[in-house]
């Protein structure tokens, strides 16, 4: 039994090379002994099976859920988040006078693979981004979410009870990122500038090179370079079939968990996404939704599990989502088939799913986390109903103490820039 993380491929990310078409043009050479698109940017390899589908205005949870998320088709939902103060606003200055002080984590492009997450803030980002090799992905913080619209498809039901994360992404454009896939659910909406998104299904994922992913993690990527495909090589990516779009501010894409996609922007960029999960019994629940107004709604009033505000120690992205960490004990409470849960059980249960070694020093941490999730002495029987009315804080902890943070931990005497050293290599 493991926790899976829910990770988003922070680091998919690579200088690009422009592509001077989008969609790329498929043109058959029969002269040529070689194949076509050989050596050419990925999506030149066949004709694509037509743009991916699209909604405009209002779009309700329940259609969304019946017409793309039970059966994972990606769509583009036109407009969705127009009203967002955010699209007029976040210019540079704006960002360093309003939110400068506010702490975000900040990706080197994955030329140097051996840089760490970093964390500093938004100030002192937006003064090297430019002339750096760096984008920054975080969690949104709490003030920035005030700006930022929720998409009609998201506002009741399951979606809004199960949005457990909302990111920041920023660049200055010139990025692409490799073929990967995500854990979540995942809404990518544009406020800034454009990006150009290539669409995958999952079942293409065998006609790729190597696909990495670490043990806990999401997320995965391709070994295949999308600037320059080569063919010979690697003769089954022909089949990989593939549809297309171009997301411009307002716009958002519903990218459905482990569907491969990859990404292009060429100027300055900005996205805030998304990131939710169906229940943990696979299925839409309508709560609230025949009460639900439907009226323009700022990210800052859903209860997001994951949040970031000034001051928190850590920027806590990439966990999993409470309500399935939840879910995940009280399914080893009913296989363990005791009735009750113990702090061997919990000890054993940690072991699997923490990257920890098994020492002595593991082992203690276990147990104090043991007591500290459930408010209880070492020697505490857990029941199923404690489970299921522990609160989000103490699930949180959980969370935290199975997975290290992305990126450095906040101390006291850390200055805007933080020693990289700190940094999870993770992603």
């Amino acid at each position: 039994m493991k926790f899976p993380v829910q990770l988003v491929c922070v680091t998919c990310v690579v200088i690009a090379t422009s592509l001077a078409e989008f969609p790329p043009k498929y043109v058959e050479d029969p002269l040529s002994e070689l194949p076509s698109g050989h050596l050419k940017a990925f999506g030149y390899h066949r004709l694509p099976d037509g743009p991916v589908a699209e909604e405009k205005g209002f779009l309700h949870p329940k259609i969304f859920w019946g017409k793309y998320v039970s059966i994972h088709k990606p769509m583009v939902f036109r407009q969705a988040i127009s009203d967002s103060p955010a699209i007029l606003k976040w210019t540079d200055g704006y960002l360093v006078e309003t939110f400068g002080d506010l702490d975000l984590i900040l990706e080197v492009k994955r030329e140097d693979r051996t840089k760490q997450p970093q964390r500093t803030n938004i100030s002192s980002f937006i003064e090297r981004y430019i002339k750096e090799d760096i984008y920054a992905v975080t969690v949104l913080p709490d003030p920035m979410r005030a700006e930022v619209q929720v998409p009609s498809c998201l506002l009741c039901g399951t979606f809004r009870d199960f949005m457990h994360e909302t990111n920041f992404w920023m660049s200055s454009g010139g990025t692409r990122s490799v073929i990967h896939y995500d854990a979540d659910e995942n809404l990518h909406c544009i406020i800034n500038g454009s990006k150009d998104f290539m669409m995958m299904h999952n079942k293409f994922r065998k006609y790729l090179p190597t696909f990495q992913k670490k043990q806990f993690t999401g997320s995965g990527f391709s070994s295949l370079d999308p600037d320059s495909v080569d063919l010979l090589k690697y003769p089954d990516v022909a089949k990989v079939q593939w549809t297309y779009t171009t997301l411009d501010p307002g716009d958002c894409i519903y990218i459905p968990s482990e569907y491969l996609h990859q990404v292009r922007s060429h100027k300055r960029t900005i996205s805030a996404t998304m990131l939710f999960t169906t229940d943990t019994s696979k299925s839409f629940q309508e709560t609230n939704c025949e009460d639900a107004s439907f009226n323009y709604t700022p990210l800052s009033a859903i209860d997001v599990h994951w949040t970031y505000k000034k001051g928190d120690k850590t920027i806590d992205m990439g966990y999993i989502n409470v309500e399935l960490l939840r879910q995940n004990l009280v399914d080893i409470f009913h296989m363990l088939g005791k009735g009750f849960l113990t702090v061997d059980d919990f000890v054993h249960v940690y072991s699997l799913a923490s990257k920890d070694e098994e020492d002595e020093q593991s082992l203690q941490k276990a147990k104090e986390l043991f007591t500290k999730v459930f408010e209880v002495d070492i020697d505490g029987k857990i029941t199923e109903e404690q489970i299921k009315n522990l609160p989000r804080e103490n699930l949180k902890t959980l969370g935290r103490g199975i997975d290290a943070p992305h990126g450095p931990v906040l101390d006291e005497e850390d200055d805007d820039d933080l020693d990289t050293s700190h940094g999870k290599d993770e992603l």
